[in-house]
């Protein structure tokens, strides 16, 4: 691999290029992803290996530090959306000159806590035609365990992913594979650098700064020990770079603790410019390095892990995978993602998950069946699973008002592979499973489009019968067979004995149906 830096137009880009001689003569079908992070932006160029696996050959970086606007002032400056802007002509005319049409640019922390962030967005679209896309700390967590689960065999053990950037920590648990909880921290390293300043007292205040996290990272963590830790980001491989060459460690891609402690104490020991030369960091990488190392090192510590793995993975190649994988794969990567947080939610609010089984089973077969009634696409068909699953969670709270308990427990929860949109969806699904219909003067329903609100309505529908056609939690029906007609929607039951409590339970949703469906609900058996 060659690293070097090259002039192009008023700033030096980092180029770094991955390709053998005979890849330079085949550069079609090349995909590219741009990440817009708070301590810089890169672009990704990737083309399919022999396994059909994406794999990178070239990376450009822009040293453009939104944060330091983002974390001080919350609002870019003329200069840096200038900067910002100029990176992304860039980008353009690289793009241009692989005549690559398929790409992806995603922002994360920085973008999404500067008030004039759509400002830029917009200026960016206008001027170099590229869509910039600003995800969520909970999308950004999938796409990085996106990339490591491809990278590295997590299946039969608890793993704690630890994603850094420059403006959030993103902080995963993974359990066999598939994700059972996710949390966005704002410990970011140029976000810590900004607010805490260059003090001589910089880790007592960092220490004082994460005593508002730790008791979420605790909760998060919990009593279970997890039998790795993987860091991602920038200044995780930096780390692992400088055990490796400068302390005598056996790999640049592992850790431990014990080393991370010593390197601290050699870092705090540095000036900026000491770290530079004699550690041959760049600037940008010099002055965040050790509020990194401490984050990391508090982490392992509260989460009471030895070493800490850095493998070849990043946001970058998350969205890269992203993209040339299948609808199929990356649908089927979501579900199983959600499944596992809502079995995890069901754990920790104390719920009857088979209980909840047995509600979606039911509600499932119902939508199933009815898609020529309500025409919902397979995502919504993911969000009434979701719904059924966990929709108790609110007795946790109260039982008096579960029903909005669940909705805030909900909307307030990381859930990986839900958009913000459809999270709010979710919760008023669950919101309206008992009592009240669906009213413009319910301020979160109203707060939803039009076509959400059309959602909430259909999907409760389903959720209320699938609820009462398991009453008392009697496990009774065995097959529902739905015949729809103009006036009518006739549910036809097959069961234990005579299904008398289910019937009844179910014909008082009647009004419901015909509110949102306008038809009279039968019940037959």
């Amino acid at each position: 691999m060659v690293s070097l830096a090259v002039p192009w137009h008023d700033m030096h880009m980092e180029f770094t290029n991955f390709l053998t001689d005979d890849e330079r003569l085949e550069q079609d079908g090349l995909v590219a992803a741009i990440d817009v992070g708070s301590n810089a932006m890169r672009l990704g160029i990737a083309a399919y290996d022999e396994k059909g696996v994406p794999r990178l050959i070239q990376r450009y970086r822009e040293p453009v530090r939104l944060g330091h606007d983002a974390f001080t002032s919350e609002s870019f400056s003329a200069q840096t959306m200038h900067d910002a802007v100029d990176a992304f002509h860039q980008f353009k005319r690289i793009l241009q000159q692989y005549h690559i049409e398929n790409y992806r640019a995603v922002a994360t922390s920085a973008m999404r806590d500067s008030r004039n962030g759509k400002q830029l967005i917009e200026k960016i679209k206008r001027e170099t035609d590229i869509s910039l896309e600003l995800i969520s700390g909970e999308e950004e967590a999938r796409l990085v365990h996106y990339s490591i689960a491809r990278r590295v065999d997590l299946l039969h053990q608890f793993v704690l992913l630890v994603d850094m950037g420059g403006g959030s920590v993103e902080v995963t648990l993974c359990d066999n594979g598939e994700v059972i909880s996710a949390q966005s921290f704002k410990l970011g390293t140029v976000r810590l650098l900004e607010l805490l300043g260059k003090s001589r007292n910089f880790n007592t205040l960092l220490s004082e700064y994460m005593e508002g996290v730790r008791n979420k990272l605790k909760e998060q963590i919990g009593t279970r020990q997890a039998s790795l830790c993987i860091a991602t980001g920038g200044n995780a491989g930096a780390l692992g770079s400088l055990i490796y060459q400068y302390f005598n460690g056996e790999s640049a891609t592992s850790i431990t603790r014990k080393q991370l402690h010593q390197l601290i104490h050699h870092l705090e020991n540095l000036s900026l410019e000491e770290r530079m030369h004699k550690l041959q960091l760049r600037p940008d990488r010099a002055d965040v390095i050790l509020p990194a190392a401490i984050v990391f090192h508090e982490i392992m510590l509260l989460a009471n892990i030895e070493c800490m793995m850095m493998p070849e993975a990043s946001l970058l190649d998350g969205v890269l995978l992203d993209m040339m994988d299948t609808e199929t794969d990356t649908q089927h990567s979501r579900r199983n993602n959600l499944l596992a947080i809502a079995q995890n939610m069901g754990k920790r609010f104390h719920i009857d998950r088979h209980y909840g089984k047995i509600v979606a089973h039911l509600a499932l077969n119902i939508f199933d069946q009815s898609h020529v009634l309500h025409c919902l696409a397979p995502q919504d068909r993911l969000l009434l699973e979701i719904a059924a699953q966990i929709h108790e969670i609110g007795m946790y709270v109260r039982v008096g008002g579960h029903h909005r308990h669940a909705a805030y427990l909900i909307s307030a929860s990381s859930l990986l592979g839900l958009s913000d949109k459809d999270k709010a969806v979710l919760a008023q699904v669950v919101r309206y499973q008992r009592k009240a219909s669906p009213n413009e003067s319910h301020h979160d329903f109203s707060q939803l489009s039009d076509q959400d609100q059309q959602r909430v309505k259909y999907l409760s529908v389903f959720l209320r019968l699938g609820i009462a056609l398991n009453k008392d939690r009697r496990h009774r029906i065995h097959h529902i067979h739905v015949e729809l007609s103009e006036k009518n929607i006739k549910l036809h039951l097959q069961g234990k004995g005579d299904l008398l409590l289910e019937r009844w339970s179910s014909m008082k949703v009647g009004d419901y149906v015909q509110t949102i469906f306008g038809l009279d609900l039968h019940i037959a058996t």
